[in-house]
């Protein structure tokens, strides 16, 4: 007997995790574009193998690490899991700066730079060497974290996209669809139940659910 993938149908709800710094999304694949993702992202098909397009290259798989900044499309008619992970740094100065943005997303690179006691091109170097994402890809994924964690608490979109620092709402769907691959609203119709975790994932004592 062999594994066959379920048809959206199957599998209409969403559950998207958010925890400082990552994310994680249980659900229907949701027919994606190709986007382009500012952190590293695990992919699993939780069904089914998945086709995983990235350039010319093209190849079925059950699960794929795809990294930051690599546009590549997601093709599935099964559920998928979708784990979004923070680097795992040796560096202090950028471990830093990954909380001072987390906590302030709207903040320039000069000023991250100035919080760490570099100059403005020295910071820049460094995150992007030791992050493998640049300062720019990092900061609109601090902005869509924020965006989200306010959406989980009551926000409407025009309402956490401001909270979160984009500049209006059409520049918020703009950056959520480049970066996933799909409208925010078409998630939202998923009925997503977004799910707010103040620490680490294992601690599920205080969340915060919408």
């Amino acid at each position: 007997m062999t594994d066959a993938a379920l048809p959206e149908t199957c599998c209409p709800w969403a559950t998207i995790w958010l925890w400082p710094g990552q994310a994680a999304y249980l659900g229907p694949s949701l027919d994606l574009d190709p986007h382009l993702g500012s952190v590293h992202c695990f992919a699993f098909g939780v069904d089914a193998p998945f086709l995983l397009r990235i350039g010319d290259d093209e190849r079925e798989v059950r699960s794929a690490l795809i990294p930051a900044r690599t546009r590549h499309q997601v093709v599935s008619r099964g559920r998928m899991l979708f784990r979004y992970l923070e680097p795992d740094l040796g560096d202090d100065r950028i471990r830093a700066a990954f909380s001072v943005l987390r906590a302030h997303p709207c903040l320039s690179a000069a000023e991250v730079a100035a919080e760490l006691g570099l100059s403005t091109s020295r910071f820049l170097h460094l995150f992007s060497a030791r992050s493998g994402t640049t300062f720019r890809r990092y900061r609109l994924w601090a902005r869509m974290l924020r965006a989200a964690a306010a959406t989980a608490s009551g926000a409407d979109l025009t309402r956490a996209s401001a909270e979160a620092g984009f500049a209006s709402p059409s520049h918020f769907s703009d950056v959520f669809h480049d970066m996933f691959g799909l409208p925010a609203s078409r998630l939202l119709r998923q009925k997503a139940r977004v799910i707010v975790l103040d620490g680490d994932p294992s601690d599920v004592d205080h969340v915060r659910t919408h």
